[in-house]
């Protein structure tokens, strides 16, 4: 038997088709360009993520007419590498043709998987189409890695040691080690005190009292990841100079120097009441500097070194005396 096609029933079958188109529409639109990118890609700097969480990052594309002397057609967008384990990237409105003066998006999106974290340098491959008296010829595939993803963990596992005045660890007197990261007490805590310390008390989450092995001198590091389920944190490392720490009196009798300014730019001065050697060592213990210094007050240059955390030791005759210096 067949069906009477009324107007009514037209105007329903309408109505659902418009839903449909609306809704595929808004399914398309993820996205909105940034409407104040200047540079053909921003941003480059992404805010970062954090693993076992929705993140949703916008990329706008903004291409010139014209590319080194060459006049632009359009671009195709062919893939992008590299993107953490479980996000994806849709192009806005499902179309990944970008044309001149025309910004248009890029969605990154997803939830990165539990100890994905880390940084991802995102590898955009595009076939490159220049424009020939209104017709497009392919110049090839160029790809641009400027924009990278940070994916960070739910767990850290910082701790802070108890350096005192000296900037280093005392072999010759106990040091606490605090954590100081966001595992509970429920967490499993792994520890890595090395072949020279003894832990003198502290167990779990800590805080850790531990000396030295008599007499040792020179780099050591502590080490501790964090897991509690279904999370674990990345490995933190603290590297540090241990050496012989002397006491107020002991100093009376013992050459005694000031350094400034710390942190330091590209000179560190000296000041000292005798003849000495300084050295400067990067945190794995390699030695960068080596000079002599004299009674007054000598400089040292200091401009080749990277900004970060070096530790000093001078050294005369009797003594060797060791402290954290920053450079800025």
């Amino acid at each position: 038997m067949m069906k009477t096609f009324t107007m009514k029933t037209f105007i329903k079958s309408l109505s659902i088709i418009l839903f449909l188109l609306l809704g595929l529409n808004s399914l398309f639109a993820q996205c909105e360009p940034d409407p104040d990118c200047t540079e053909m890609l921003c941003p480059t700097e992404f805010e970062p993520a954090v693993e076992d969480e929705y993140y949703e990052q916008v990329l706008t594309i903004n291409l010139p007419e014209e590319i080194q002397g060459i006049n632009i057609h359009h671009i195709d967008l062919l893939s992008i590498g590299n993107i953490p384990p479980g996000m994806i990237y849709e192009c806005q409105d499902m179309d990944c043709t970008f044309w001149p003066l025309v910004p248009k998006c890029v969605q990154i999106s997803g939830t990165p998987e539990i100890d994905s974290w880390g940084d991802y340098r995102l590898y955009l491959t595009f076939e490159v189409f220049m424009d020939l008296y209104g017709n497009p010829v392919s110049l090839g595939e160029q790809q641009d890695s400027s924009a990278v993803v940070t994916i960070e963990s739910q767990l850290h596992a910082n701790f802070n040691i108890d350096y005192g005045m000296t900037g280093v660890v005392c072999n010759n007197s106990e040091t606490e080690i605090t954590y100081i990261g966001d595992a509970t007490d429920a967490a499993t805590y792994h520890w890595d005190f090395g072949d020279h310390i003894t832990v003198v008390s502290g167990d779990g989450a800590g805080p850790y009292v531990i000396e030295y092995t008599q007499g040792y001198t020179g780099m050591d590091s502590i080490s501790l990841f964090v897991q509690e389920a279904p999370y674990t944190s990345p490995v933190f490392t603290e590297s540090f100079m241990v050496d012989i720490c002397t006491s107020v009196a002991e100093m009376e009798n013992e050459v005694s120097y000031s350094v400034f300014p710390n942190p330091m730019n590209d000179v560190l001065n000296i000041t000292s009441k005798e003849n000495a050697t300084a050295f400067i060592y990067d945190l794995s213990g390699k030695e960068i500097i080596k000079t002599n210094i004299y009674q007054g007050t000598s400089s040292v240059d200091v401009s080749e070194l990277q900004r970060g955390i070096y530790f000093l030791s001078i050294t005369n005759l009797n003594t060797i005396s060791t402290q954290k210096i920053i450079k800025k």
